[in-house]
């Protein structure tokens, strides 16, 4: 909930422009450029039903670039509805040259939504074979294959989200709301939607009668995925896949890139062509390797002693 703050003048039956328009949206559009260059470098940015979103930090820069601060109003307010329980925080938003204040919001977080009262507890449990014992299996760690056990991540209770945690959020959210009223201009320019993403319902759209939209969360909820299908031993590993993808990142290259150079300098079992890095040939993973950075060496781990050669590994 919000509304702008009246700012009283001796005239106001005519309305004139404050500053030459080119001027403003020739300024609007390089604060734009500048975020949306912080924001694609962000490991996880947030998007839901592919349209991106500011979150706080990225309106608070807007707000900085224009000499404008988000100013929390006292404590937040402990609030109830029946059962319901949570806070309300009132934000201005405030011309630091001035002190004026240019806005006013305020925002609630409640434990009636949906990450913001149960969550369930997990925890990593080791995965065991018919007899009761572990599973070993190597995976690549900083560069290097290491054994350890198979584990998976198994729900083992229910947890409240500690009030505090509510507190906190309906500060952001009042914050992000309040910038939001004075700056929505920005992100649109840089061709973002102009709501923040912390004012995205817990089913992810705008609306809540869109029930099929992406969870507003960077850790989107997996579906049960089918058993992978086994690979061909004469092709790599999903380990040499990511030490392949690491290494092409440190070089610079964009997953696009790598795509067309294994597809224009590669072949897969039999010559077929490439359909995805997972077809390449283990002989071919030094090649490329090699080709993006010589000074790279990839050392495959030793089997372990008695292993029985995989069928096909030399044809």
């Amino acid at each position: 909930m919000a509304d702008l703050v009246h700012v009283a003048d001796e005239d106001v039956s005519l309305l004139s422009i404050a500053d030459d328009p080119a001027n403003v949206i020739a300024q609007a559009r390089e604060v734009a450029q500048a975020i949306m260059s912080l924001i694609l470098k962000k490991p996880k940015q947030i998007i839901f039903n592919g349209e991106k979103y500011f979150e706080n930090d990225d309106w608070v820069m807007a707000g900085k670039m224009y000499g404008i601060v988000p100013r929390i109003l006292g404590e937040p307010e402990y609030v109830e509805f029946g059962d319901v329980k949570g806070f309300k925080a009132v934000c201005e938003a405030v011309l630091v040259a001035t002190d004026q204040v240019v806005g006013r919001a305020y925002a609630m977080c409640l434990n009636d939504e949906e990450n913001w009262g149960d969550r369930p507890k997990y925890e990593w449990k080791d995965v065991l074979d018919s007899e009761g014992k572990k599973i070993w299996e190597e995976k690549l760690i900083k560069g290097k294959m290491k054994k350890l056990p198979k584990s998976e991540k198994v729900q083992v209770g229910v947890v409240k989200v500690p009030l505090f945690q509510l507190m906190s959020m309906s500060q952001t959210r009042a914050s992000s709301k309040v910038l939001s009223m004075v700056l929505k201009f920005v992100p649109v320019l840089a061709g973002f939607k102009p709501t923040p993403a912390e004012e995205i319902p817990n089913d992810g759209s705008e609306f809540s009668h869109e029930p099929d939209a992406d969870r507003p969360t960077r850790a989107k909820r997996k579906e049960p995925q089918a058993e992978e299908k086994p690979r061909d031993p004469d092709c790599i590993t999903r380990e040499d896949q990511t030490l392949l993808y690491t290494v092409a990142t440190k070089c610079k290259l964009s997953h696009d890139e790598v795509k067309a150079k294994l597809q224009a300098e590669f072949k897969g079992k039999d010559g077929q062509p490439l359909k995805s890095s997972a077809d390449m040939l283990k002989k071919d993973l030094q090649i490329f390797l090699d080709s993006v950075d010589s000074k790279f060496q990839f050392h495959p781990p030793a089997p372990p002693e008695n292993a029985q050669e995989e069928p096909g590994a030399n044809g």
